[in-house]
């Protein structure tokens, strides 16, 4: 028995000490070198010369037409390029993602956790098309933006909106036919998924807005 609990403090001990070294492991910083790249930089009308670019986390370290070296550190991937064009990832501003890839019907009348697979679909081919930024300017796109920020799925940044507020008939109001008339305090589906808020006097305006922010 006390061989026992010799040979478990052991181990216990080896374990505590091997922690940190896993742990600093896990948070060694990653990078990206692109390699003979022709750079669009956004100002320049023409391409440049074929270059090298060091990312480092999600920041720009180094561009050289000269060789760059793997800094310390830094677990490294390379990217030959082979010539292509380099850009910055595009912005689109004026899109709404959740309803990017099925008809307006199907999102006004299937379950919401259909709508948020179709939309890591789309934000899978909005980063592909090279949008690395996007403003959802209405839908309920909140819960998307989260999975992204932590990394669960890959996509482009997102500047959320929250739902559109509308008057009754207005662009935002998604009522189906069989929804109307709307008894006193009801709430339509695309309210109660967030993906709209009808407010049809100047009180109903402050709270739907408030209710957003």
């Amino acid at each position: 028995m006390q061989d026992f609990l010799k040979i478990a403090a052991v181990l216990l001990a080896v374990a505590a000490g091997a922690a940190p070294t896993a742990s600093a492991q896990a948070q060694q910083p990653t990078g990206i070198l692109f390699e003979n790249v022709r750079i669009f930089d956004g100002s320049a009308d023409r391409l440049t010369e074929p270059s090298n670019v060091l990312v480092v986390g999600n920041v720009i370290k180094a561009v050289s037409r000269t060789m760059i070296e793997a800094p310390a550190g830094v677990t490294l991937t390379r990217i030959p390029g082979g010539g292509r064009t380099l850009m910055p990832g595009l912005i689109d501003a004026h899109t709404h993602i959740m309803f990017a890839t099925v008809p307006q019907v199907v999102v006004l009348t299937s379950d919401v956790g259909y709508l948020n697979v179709a939309a890591v679909k789309a934000v899978h081919d909005m980063l592909m098309r090279g949008f690395t930024s996007i403003r959802d300017l209405g839908g309920p796109v909140f819960g998307l933006k989260r999975g992204i920020d932590s990394g669960l799925v890959a996509g482009p940044r997102i500047w959320p909106a929250g739902a559109f507020i509308s008057q009754t008939g207005g662009h935002g109001d998604f009522r189906l036919p069989n929804e109307l008339p709307a008894p006193p305090g009801s709430f339509s589906f695309s309210e109660r998924v967030g993906a709209a808020a009808i407010a049809d006097s100047a009180d109903a305006v402050r709270q739907r807005t408030r209710e957003q922010l």
